[in-house]
């Protein structure tokens, strides 16, 4: 099968497309992991505190769960489009 991106990506730009990927990866699996998880700490303290979750919170976290499905979606080659930060960050 050939490589045909949706933006008119030329074949050569398929290294750039990989130190991207790269970046990417580094990035879900590194920082997204860290920030989730303090997500989740901060939200099982809150309803164990308040008995309520914090909206904005769930908010970011349901946004952030859409930008690491973006960086997914790139990864697999199934979007040209670079995620954050060059598009804009997914809202929840």
């Amino acid at each position: 099968m050939q490589y045909e991106s949706d933006n008119g990506e030329p074949r050569q730009g398929l290294w750039f497309r990989l130190l991207w990927m790269f970046l990417f990866y580094l990035l879900l699996f590194y920082a997204v992991n860290i920030i989730v998880a303090i997500i989740a700490v901060c939200q099982f303290v809150l309803v164990l505190v308040n008995g309520a979750v914090n909206g904005r919170l769930k908010d970011f976290s349901a946004s952030l769960n859409q930008y690491a499905h973006e960086i997914l979606q790139f990864l697999t080659f199934n979007s040209s489009q670079k995620p954050f930060p060059f598009a804009e960050f997914p809202r929840s």
